[in-house]
């Protein structure tokens, strides 16, 4: 069964990544921060991406706590974290802490994780936002979830692209 073979894999690998859409269950999207967590959940065909909620951050076995009610409630089968890339595509402090907190979690819950780029999602949401009216202090209650929904969907987009073109 391939899965097992993803069972405990941290990657980039879009492949691999792709593996995990066999099993029945939902994705969890997480965009990380210093003092939140935003949370997204794909739909059960691994279509969609939606906001799920913001954690706010405290020690880590409360953190880990409200993610493990998170994957329990939503058969979660999968991971996606967004890697804050610098812009020239190399790793900076905010990647390796993304990478950090992949290796803690993926320890905790045993599933596959894939790392998405996330360079500009956080910039090209709020312009977004702006644009459409949202004012300044209500963008900051749902940036992290938006970014997470954001960093989910381009996932979710790339894993079915590469499936719909490997069929043709």
């Amino acid at each position: 069964n391939s899965i097992n073979a993803i069972k405990s894999t941290i990657t980039y690998d879009l492949n691999i990544f792709k593996g995990s859409f066999s099993k029945k269950g939902k994705i969890l999207g997480i965009d990380t921060g210093k003092k939140y967590l935003g949370l997204s959940l794909s739909d059960i065909n691994k279509r969609i991406a939606l906001a799920h909620k913001t954690i706010i951050r405290k020690k880590y076995i409360e953190d880990i706590e409200k993610l493990k009610s998170s994957v329990e409630k939503n058969n979660v089968v999968s991971i996606v974290i967004g890697l804050p890339l610098n812009k020239d595509g190399t790793k900076g402090p905010r990647s390796q802490s993304a990478i950090t907190f992949a290796v803690n979690i993926e320890k905790y819950f045993k599933l596959p994780i894939y790392f998405c780029d996330e360079r500009f999602s956080s910039i090209g949401i709020q312009r977004e936002m702006l644009k459409n009216g949202i004012k300044k202090k209500n963008i900051k209650k749902s940036l992290d979830e938006s970014s997470a929904t954001w960093i989910l969907q381009s996932a979710l987009d790339a894993a079915n692209n590469l499936e719909e073109s490997n069929e043709k």
